[in-house]
């Protein structure tokens, strides 16, 4: 048949079976050498991803710790960063948040202060105490480690954040096909203080009650009781005297009981802070002493937070307040605070 292909392969060896155009020899070389490449590409790729993902992670966790450390250590600058142990010798002084410009956020509600360290910082020397404090927590980091440490004070909140970077390793001609070229990590801490927080609260709580009282008196007093709007009071026995201490400080006649011969210690007034105050017109030298050993117990296990002897000056016999030498000395040692009425 002339048009079968035994016909054309007649006419030339091209179309032949046996041509070497139509072997399968060599076939999964040849898909292998053309696929190879890619699979190679893809490889790289997957792999300069997870480095990068891994440094981000790693950035991640250190800039979290760095906050956490820095926002737990910060009332005292000599704490380790770790453990946050110091010295109890080593501390930055009563007024150290002057130094931080912490009440200038008194009068800048709005934007507050701040104190920022940019990475990466090689040497302490110089820097702020803020600064200071936020270098602390860079020990740990590699030299090729960048970003910044900040310290936000809006008065309200209080806050360490920290933000890292570093390179990413990818080869450039690679870094098109990723977001970024360099890894980083963020985190922020907020700082707390319990026990200034609790003081700061219980001196506004106290003043805050002493304030209310003292305007919804119906008939409010100077608060000076030794005004010249008000003479001093005739002092001339035991109970006026005991009478004249409470209204000088505002407070209650209360018993403590005592381990001494199971006997109470009688107060003539516990002021609303706590400290105990007695009035002394005329002093027995035994009853004082034993009064003195209770007034110690009491003090020491925390019932009352001091005490204060009032000594009046005897009206009958026109002498000084009953106070010897040997007394004040027994009392001043005992830190039992005293006080003589000269009116």
């Amino acid at each position: 048949m002339i048009g079968s292909s035994d016909s054309f392969a007649r006419i030339h060896p091209f179309f032949r079976k046996d041509c070497f155009l139509h072997r399968q020899e060599g076939s999964f070389t040849l898909e292998t050498t053309m696929v190879f490449p890619l699979v190679l590409l893809i490889s790289f790729m997957l792999l300069f991803v997870s480095l990068f993902m891994w440094r981000s992670a790693q950035l991640e966790l250190r800039a979290d710790a760095a906050a956490e450390r820095a926002a737990y250590n910060w009332d005292n600058s000599y704490r380790e960063s770790v453990s946050g142990a110091y010295s109890i010798s080593n501390r930055d002084g009563l007024y150290w948040r002057t130094s931080l410009s912490e009440l200038s956020s008194l009068f800048r509600l709005s934007s507050g202060s701040s104190s920022k360290l940019t990475l990466p910082a090689f040497t302490g020397e110089g820097l702020g105490l803020s600064q200071r404090k936020l270098f602390k927590q860079t020990m740990g980091l590699t030299a090729d480690t960048g970003g910044t440490l900040t310290y936000k004070n809006s008065l309200l909140e209080r806050s360490v954040q920290v933000s890292l970077n570093r390179a990413s390793g990818i080869p450039k001609r690679f870094g098109a096909l990723l977001p970024e070229q360099s890894a980083g990590g963020s985190a922020i801490s907020y700082v707390t203080e319990p026990a200034e927080f609790i003081r700061n609260l219980d001196l506004l709580t106290s003043y805050a009650t002493r304030l209310y009282e003292y305007l919804n008196k119906k008939d409010a007093e100077p608060l000076d009781p030794f005004s010249e709007d008000k003479p001093a009071p005739y002092i001339d026995s035991e109970a006026k005297a005991k009478v004249y201490v409470q209204e000088l400080v505002n407070g209650k006649p209360k018993a403590f009981p005592t381990s001494t011969a199971g006997k109470e210690r009688q107060y003539d007034a516990v002021d609303p802070d706590g400290i105990a105050h007695d009035a002394k017109y005329t002093v027995n030298k035994k009853d004082a002493l034993e009064q003195i050993q209770k007034d110690v117990e009491l003090i020491k296990s925390g019932k009352i937070k001091g005490c204060v002897w009032h000594f009046f000056q005897v009206k009958k016999n026109n002498k000084g307040a009953d106070l010897t030498p040997a007394l004040r000395k027994e009392l001043e040692e005992n830190g039992i605070v005293i006080v003589i009425h000269e009116l």
